[in-house]
C-alpha cells in the first residue's frame, strides 16, 4: 500500500472514530443515562454530572483525532518520520492518559457516592482500559518515530 492510500485509509478511520465519538456524546450517553440513571431513584442525581463528564472527556478525544489527522496528512506527503510527528504522538499519549485519569476520578466518585450500577462500572472500566492501551502504544510509537527521524536525518546528511 502506498503512502497516499495509507493516508486516505487512516483518515477514513479517523472520520469514522469522530462520527462514533459524536454519536456517543450526542445520542448514546444521554440515552444510557436516561435508561440507567433516570430510572433509578438512587442514581437520578448523577444524570447531569454524567452528561457533563462525557462532554468534558470528549475534548481530549477530539483533539487527539485532529492531531491524528495531521499525522495522516504528513504520511501522505512522505513526512511520516519527523520530530513533529513524534511530538504529536506524545501529545496524543498524554491526552489519552488524561482520559484515563478522568475515568479513574469518575470511578472513585461513583464509589464514594456509593450508588453505582454494574453497567456503568463496565462502561467506565472499558473506556479506562482503552485509554491506557492507547496511551502506551502512542508513547511507544512516539519513541520509534523519533528514533526513525534521527536515522533519517543522519542518512540525509550522508552522501
Amino acid at each position: 500500500m502506498r503512502q497516499k492510500e495509507l493516508s486516505v485509509w487512516l483518515k477514513l478511520i479517523i472520520v469514522i472514530c469522530g462520527f462514533f465519538g459524536l454519536l456517543l456524546c450526542i445520542y448514546f450517553s444521554p440515552e444510557i443515562g436516561k435508561s440507567i440513571l433516570l430510572n433509578s431513584e438512587d442514581l437520578k442525581m448523577l444524570y447531569n454530572p454524567f452528561i457533563t463528564f462525557i462532554w468534558i472527556t470528549g475534548i481530549p478525544f477530539f483533539i487527539a483525532l485532529v492531531l491524528g489527522w495531521q499525522i495522516c496528512s504528513d504520511i501522505g506527503s512522505d513526512q511520516a518520520f519527523t520530530v513533529k510527528n513524534a511530538n504529536k504522538l506524545k501529545i496524543i499519549s498524554v491526552l489519552s492518559m488524561i482520559e484515563g485519569v478522568l475515568y479513574v476520578g469518575a470511578l472513585l466518585y461513583i464509589f464514594v457516592v456509593g450508588s453505582y450500577h454494574t453497567n456503568v462500572l463496565i462502561f467506565l472500566l472499558l473506556i479506562l482500559f482503552f485509554s491506557v492501551v492507547i496511551s502506551v502504544f502512542t508513547s511507544m510509537l512516539s519513541h520509534l518515530v523519533r528514533k526513525a527521524s534521527e536515522i533519517k536525518h543522519d542518512n540525509d546528511l550522508t552522501i
